[in-house]
């Protein structure tokens, strides 16, 4: 799960500025086959570390951490769309079906007593991207857009309007630490996942949603909807008046690509694109800094002390992407975008320049390696790399009508349900819940009021 904490994991991160470098990978940012060769450059020593930190080898699962792997599941499958390598997609399109779980909703409970809000996420993004590119189904299994849907669906049954009238906190139990913070990548998450289902599915449940946690978020000094300003975190026992500061681009992603979603499925309507140029500009405000040439994206708050955690190091990929779906399906934003998306590409091809494989680090505007290495920026750049190619190869974000495969009934399951039916959230399924989380806690040993959660 992604933590506050400023130093990196060293299983999976390893300081070695002293190591010789390399060439350049050559990057041509208006190259499909450049790009689409430095991709893969990129990705292979990806998909290393990925296999090396498998916990036991259970797929999907890497040690201290679960939502990584959907996270590069997720940056894979769209930089498959962008380039049309399928190399690695059988392994993820297996991997990303196996974590799954019990009942097809990421919500296994070989990890449930630990994760957060924001893990689960992940990988309902990962799954709706299956679905928004056409990615192969597996067959006799729910669709992607099933596991989105079921990841939605527990993640609204959480809301929590007794505390600061609404909103779904950063921890799911009780007993974890963080418990009481709501905070904007868990929010900013769901809102875009809402906005992305209510596009692909053509359902007004899911736009409803958006249009609730966006207006709950703007309540609260999570969004700032004048200055467009996204605080990190608020809290229940402050009653949301409080306001984490430090600045992180997936934060501002989630909420300009949900912005842009609902843009798109509300035909253009205006308040949306004022919403979506509001936070865009701030964005590139804060995250492309002008003392780097104004023109490549930096995460300001850990890369200048090289103090970002393994969870901050990908945060650059996601923004990339979010960045080029919102150049998609605003149009009006392209011509600010496409520059910046280029930007990122062309300082890639000399940051990618370590060891043998051609490793890429942490800061992109730097024309050297930086000696940073792992599973976390590899994703990064492959996600720096694949924004660009989207918009270069003008990549189709699908809907239900533009792929059928992902109906939720065009493979039986059993139990799905049509997208146009959606149950009615009822207080009954919220009283569950809660007595499935006394029964739970009453199950863990005492030990579980100290456990720290790392994932």
């Amino acid at each position: 799960m992604p933590s506050l904490q400023g130093l990196c994991t060293a299983a999976l991160l390893l300081l070695q500025c002293g190591s010789p470098v390399l060439a350049d990978i050559p990057i041509q940012p208006d190259s499909i086959d450049s790009l689409r060769s430095a991709g893969m450059e990129i990705a292979d020593p990806m998909m290393k570390f990925y296999e090396q930190n498998q916990t036991e080898g259970i797929p999907g699962k890497l040690t201290g951490t679960w939502y990584v792997a959907g996270a590069m599941m997720m940056t894979w499958i769209q930089y498959w769309q962008a380039s049309g390598e399928s190399k690695y997609n059988d392994e993820i399109q297996h991997d990303l079906m196996f974590q799954a779980g019990e009942n097809y909703d990421y919500f296994s409970s070989n990890y449930s007593q630990w994760l957060g809000n924001d893990d689960q996420m992940f990988w309902g993004l990962a799954a709706i991207t299956a679905s928004e590119t056409g990615f192969a189904e597996v067959s006799g299994k729910p669709t992607w857009t099933s596991l989105a849907r079921a990841v939605f669906q527990m993640q609204v049954d959480r809301w929590d309007s007794q505390h600061c009238g609404g909103g779904i906190t950063w921890q799911i139990w009780p007993y974890q630490a963080g418990y009481t913070m709501k905070n904007a990548i868990s929010n900013g998450g769901l809102f875009e996942l809402s906005a992305r289902l209510a596009r692909f599915t053509n359902n007004e449940t899911y736009a409803e949603w958006a249009n609730k946690i966006w207006d709950w978020s703007a309540s609260t000094p999570l969004l700032n909807t004048k200055t467009w300003y996204i605080a990190d975190s608020t809290s229940n026992e402050n009653n949301c008046k409080d306001a984490g500061q430090l600045q992180w681009t997936y934060n501002y992603g989630t909420y300009l690509a949900g912005a842009a979603f609902m843009y798109n499925y509300t035909n253009g309507d205006q308040e949306w694109l004022r919403r979506v140029n509001g936070l865009l500009d701030s964005s590139i405000a804060k995250f492309y800094p002008a003392k780097f040439g104004g023109n490549v994206l930096s995460e300001v708050s850990c890369e200048g002390p090289m103090t970002c955690d393994r969870n901050q190091l990908g945060f650059k990929g996601y923004m990339s992407m979010w960045m080029a779906m919102t150049a998609i399906l605003v149009p009006s934003t392209a011509e600010k975008i496409t520059p910046l998306l280029k930007g990122n590409s062309e300082h890639l091809s000399k940051q990618c320049s370590g060891e043998a494989e051609n490793l890429c680090g942490v800061r992109w505007y730097q024309d050297t390696w930086d000696g940073t290495q792992g599973l976390e920026v590899q994703m990064a750049a492959l996600g720096g790399i694949t924004g660009n190619m989207m918009l270069l190869k003008d990549v189709q974000i699908k809907t239900i009508e533009t792929n059928p495969d992902a109906d939720e009934n065009h493979i039986n399951t059993g139990d799905s349900q049509s997208p146009d039916k959606l149950p009615p959230i009822e207080t009954g399924d919220r009283a569950g819940a809660w007595i499935l989380t006394v029964l739970l806690i009453l199950g863990i040993p005492g030990t579980v009021g100290w456990l720290i959660k790392t994932a």
